[in-house]
């Protein structure tokens, strides 16, 4: 049996490049085997670039190579279904960028398909494994801000208005829920558990077919409410990236927390007031970029033989689909492709 995974990358896109060279620091068990393009010298030159030892001018034959084992997904949202039904089709395992199915019916099929199949499958939701984001939610675990209460959080970026972008591109999936309200909803559940929603209310500001704005409430059946923004055309005021995790006795403060490498607890001074002072804190730099700790649990997982990630099983990849397919719901936003 191998001790290695060769792992391929389909779509090598802007992500792509920040994929590669957290796999190009741990070689021992992470083979930079492929490359599959719809451009043979874009992924030529991708290859070359982090030393890929193959690479394809199209996506079938890619996954015609037999010596593939692996294949990181990274093209628009709306390509996600049909290249991980492809992947699994033809026996390779499967990291796929998130959102993985654009809709519960599309992430759904890809879960029984390699469930049928007996293949490994993930979304890359690379928060779920960040060392920074696990500390926090183990202060919370062990009370060091008393009961949490509330969890405030922001994603909002500034992108000029370009019908081809992928965010601005409704045919591509686009719109800030999918693409960055994504990780606030994964933020929210994973620290409070996952507890089950008692209910939402939401806003949002449609521009050229997509949420360009929306702004999201939901109370847990536990008590502990959330809130947040993510906009693709707007920056926040403040704390544009940040997020804020509240309880009875303190609070915790992090900078870009899908990404975080610092965190800092606050504990009040009394019972009343909002006076507090930092007690402790967190510094966890990266290895290389982040990436690194998504893809070495994906490849331990297929070297071990699972088809699914503990840290990340199917059914927290399903609850944010399900809560992301409600949401749009109720702003009556259907992608062309839905219809």
């Amino acid at each position: 049996m191998k001790d290695y995974v060769n792992w391929a990358i389909l779509a090598p896109g802007s992500i792509a490049n920040s994929m590669a060279a957290a796999m190009k620091c741990f070689d021992r068990r992470i083979k930079l085997y492929a490359v599959g393009s719809r451009d043979l010298d874009r992924a030529k030159d991708f290859a070359e670039k982090w030393g890929f030892q193959k690479y394809y001018g199209s996506y079938e034959e890619l996954l015609n190579d037999p010596e593939v084992d692996a294949v990181y997904i990274s093209n628009p949202h709306a390509f996600h279904f049909d290249s991980v039904m492809q992947c699994l089709e033809h026996n390779k395992h499967v990291l796929c960028e998130k959102p993985a199915g654009c809709n519960y019916f599309q992430l759904n099929k890809m879960i029984q398909t390699a469930k049928e199949n007996n293949l490994f499958f993930m979304e890359a939701m690379w928060t779920a494994f960040n060392p920074t984001v696990n500390a926090i939610k183990d202060w919370i675990e062990q009370g060091k801000i008393g009961k949490l209460k509330h969890i405030e959080s922001r994603f909002c970026n500034r992108i000029p208005f370009d019908e081809n972008h992928r965010l601005w591109a409704p045919e591509l999936a686009g719109g800030a829920l999918l693409d960055l309200g994504i990780y606030n909803l994964f933020y929210a559940f994973f620290l409070n558990n996952f507890e089950p929603i008692l209910d939402f209310s939401s806003n949002v500001r449609m521009e050229n077919n997509i949420d360009a704005w929306n702004s999201v409430n939901i109370s847990f059946t536990n008590g502990v409410t959330t809130s947040f923004q993510s906009a693709c055309d707007m920056t926040a005021a403040s704390s544009t990236h940040d997020a804020i995790i509240y309880g009875t006795e303190g609070y915790i403060t992090t900078e870009n927390f899908f990404m975080a490498q610092k965190a800092q607890l606050h504990k009040f001074d009394s019972e009343w007031g909002n006076e507090n002072k930092v007690t402790e804190t967190i510094d966890l730099p990266f290895i290389v970029n982040g990436y690194e700790f998504e893809i070495i649990e994906a490849t331990d997982c297929i070297l071990d033989g699972k088809i699914e990630c503990e840290k990340y099983p199917f059914v927290q990849s399903e609850i944010l689909c399900k809560t992301m397919d409600a949401l749009r719901a109720s702003w009556n936003f259907v992608y062309p492709f839905e219809n």
